[in-house]
């Protein structure tokens, strides 16, 4: 019997729950209601994609993850310590949301390169997701990752 390689969803998962909750916690403190808006709106496409994910991890016969990683909530609480440090804590939001979209994108564009035909496309859905955040994101950081 071969073996299927079979994505690791919940690895995703649980990045994007973080990221997720990063993206809450942003929210929660910037103050331009654009940003505002944009956030709301990149963190209900974080909300689909979660739900996507965990669809078809349960689909491949996983059980799906539903909280994120101690890492992440590290990382979150960092982010928010260092805005509130800030001058600009719009801007500290946005580059740190920047910097933990690449990784997630990272993490994403690893897993299609070595999925099997229906799982790298039902991937590619959630990347071009990403993709849209991500562009979102560097181009409020000003800044030209990927």
């Amino acid at each position: 019997m071969s073996h299927v390689r079979v994505p690791r969803y919940n690895a995703l998962i649980r990045r994007g729950i973080d990221d997720r909750d990063l993206y809450r916690r942003a929210l929660a403190q910037v103050r331009e209601p654009g940003l505002q808006a944009l956030l709301a709106e990149n963190l209900h496409t974080l909300d689909m994609l979660i739900l996507d994910l965990q669809a078809q991890a349960y689909a491949s016969g996983q059980s799906p993850a539903h909280h994120g990683t101690l890492a992440g909530a590290i990382r979150s609480t960092l982010a928010e310590w260092n805005a509130g440090m800030s001058s600009n804590r719009d801007s500290a939001w946005v580059r740190s949301l920047a910097r933990n979209e690449c990784a997630l994108l990272n993490r994403f564009e690893e897993q299609m390169a070595h999925a099997p035909r229906e799982s790298a496309r039902a991937l590619g859905i959630q990347l071009s997701r990403l993709h849209g955040i991500h562009r979102d994101m560097h181009c409020l950081a000003g800044t030209t990752h990927g």
